[in-house]
């Protein structure tokens, strides 16, 4: 199957230059799980966390190191990334060593394919330390706020609706799995905003079947556009 992300949904693997790139299981995702949130990373945040260990500044000279490396150098070089790359792109491609085999320049679109099929984005780092240590504190406090989602609980909630047995979801893809789940949300969104238009006005209803992106860029920060709106709306304007 060619890379196109509406296909995504089938399961089917991937081609590409190096062979066939396949989907990780539900029940594999355990075994992988570290990993994945370890080639997630960029090479801003790699570098961000070890600030965040380097208190003494014993790790100075290792961070300027890694500044002037690329996200590909920073990954072969360290053992434990390198452990969790070699693993995870010789589950993909279902062959040995696949990672000292491509090029340089292909480095970026194999890592990105990876993570795309495992719904895995990049978390975007400031370069001024106060500002991220205040979009954390947001996240923190959004997860707080909201609800905090789990693995069992999105497994949990599939099988619920679906009728589906647990070892149904072990043979979904995990790109299937945040698919369904969010599927049934926006159903059961629609199933209670039309049963609010019933009694309401100016109840803004989607589509069940509306566009679902696992990609989109959450905020936590306001805009300046944002702000304008919300002061315009409490003070009347």
């Amino acid at each position: 199957m060619m890379d196109f992300k509406d296909f995504y949904i089938l399961g089917l693997p991937i081609k590409t230059n190096i062979g066939q790139c396949y989907f990780l299981k539900v029940k594999e995702y355990p075994d992988y799980f570290a990993d994945l949130q370890i080639i997630a990373m960029t090479k801003e945040q790699i570098i961000y966390k070890y600030g965040e260990l380097n208190k003494n500044g014993s790790l100075d000279e290792f961070i300027n190191e890694l500044k002037k490396l690329t996200l590909f150098e920073i990954a072969l070089g360290i053992p434990e990334l390198r452990e969790s790359y070699c693993k995870l792109f010789d589950k993909a491609f279902n062959k040995k060593e696949v990672l000292f085999n491509i090029k340089v320049e292909e480095f970026t679109y194999y890592r990105s394919l990876i993570m795309a099929m495992n719904c895995l984005k990049e978390e975007t780092i400031n370069p001024n330390p106060e500002i991220q240590r205040a979009i954390e504190r947001s996240r923190r406090v959004k997860q707080q706020d909201g609800e905090n989602t789990s693995f069992a609980d999105i497994v949990t909630s599939i099988v619920g609706y679906n009728g589906l047995s647990y070892n149904d979801i072990n043979e979904f893809t995990i790109y299937q799995m945040y698919m369904t789940y969010y599927r049934i949300a926006q159903i059961k969104s629609y199933d209670t905003s039309t049963l609010f238009a019933t009694v309401a006005e100016k109840v803004q209803i989607d589509s069940w079947s509306k566009h679902i992106d696992l990609f989109e860029e959450e905020k936590h920060y306001v805009t300046k556009e944002d702000f304008k709106e919300k002061s315009n709306s409490l003070f009347g304007k």
